[in-house]
């Protein structure tokens, strides 16, 4: 069995212990506790090796002035939520959509791919991981934007197309991508099955399961390959430690400093521009790597 088939059956298995107990733990403090686990765990560790893959493009890199350009971004960023939250979320949206789309088309296996066909599938896959409780989604969204006209007016567009329309795309992408042998028939129904299954749970639990379980190990592969395919795993995961606690760190004290009640009343909405200000420049670094012609390094 390889590391991929692998990933996915862990990822199954843990979607469909998380569907066969939600009536234990949804809306209560488990859910909560869940998703702080699977965010400290695999989340933010994800992107916390971004200084290395710079390190490995230029052997001459300054680390300080690279970890205060990083913190800049990630400043500059919340500096945006906090004046205009409505177009931050709308933007946060896209930049998830391509990032997730990148990760998984490379996952994939495909040889040669397109900004459309990163897009397309990006966007498709993001609808169907939030758009499982429109109501929710728009509770959510006014609180986090501060009932921002221009993102819950985005928002209620987008509610109004099928939810399966968005897995339908997914899987179309999934099902018709030439590379049998990177992603086989196999992988490619128990990935959709996959996805399909966290529906099944909620908004929180079901992001969350694809951000931490699928999103962030695949995008830690990807860099194991392209830095540490050398040194191993356990070392890689030894360096991304100190980032990691960092970065909690760092967020901690954000959430300290900031006042604004719409940061401060609900515990989801601060958690989720939190992790968005380090979106931009992470997913910058993860772009670099991604123009490589296969980060996975197969034929």
């Amino acid at each position: 069995m390889n590391k991929k088939t692998l990933h996915i059956l862990i990822v199954l298995l843990l979607t469909l212990v998380a569907v066969s107990t939600r009536t234990y733990w949804r809306g209560s403090v488990l859910e909560w506790m869940a998703a702080g686990v699977f965010i400290v765990m695999a989340g933010i560790p994800h992107g916390s090796l971004d200084h290395k893959l710079a390190q490995h493009r230029n052997k001459n890199l300054k680390l300080l002035f690279y970890i205060l350009g990083y913190v800049a971004a990630a400043v500059f960023f919340l500096v945006v939520w906090l004046w205009f939250p409505g177009w931050a979320f709308l933007l946060f949206l896209l930049l998830t959509a391509w990032h997730f789309g990148e990760t998984d088309i490379a996952s994939l296996g495909f040889h040669k791919t397109s900004p459309v066909l990163v897009f397309v599938y990006g966007t498709a896959l993001t609808s169907w991981l939030l758009l499982q409780e429109p109501a929710t989604l728009l509770y959510w969204t006014g609180i986090i934007t501060h009932n921002s006209k221009v993102a819950l007016t985005a928002v209620q567009w987008i509610t109004g197309i099928p939810v399966l329309i968005w897995f339908g795309i997914v899987a179309v992408i999934v099902i018709f991508n030439p590379n049998v042998t990177l992603f086989t028939w196999p992988q490619r129904l128990l990935f959709l099955l996959f996805l399909y299954l966290v529906s099944k749970t909620s908004l929180l639990i079901g992001f969350i399961l694809y951000f931490s379980g699928w999103h962030s190990i695949s995008a830690m592969l990807h860099v194991h390959h392209a830095v540490f395919s050398r040194s191993g795993f356990k070392t890689m995961l030894k360096q991304a430690l100190p980032y990691t606690a960092a970065a909690v760190l760092f967020l901690f004290a954000i959430a300290w400093l900031s006042d604004g009640t719409w940061l401060s009343n609900h515990a989801l909405p601060a958690l989720f521009v939190l992790l968005s200000i380090l979106t931009l420049p992470h997913m910058t670094e993860m772009h670099k790597l991604y123009m490589h012609p296969n980060p996975e390094g197969k034929s």
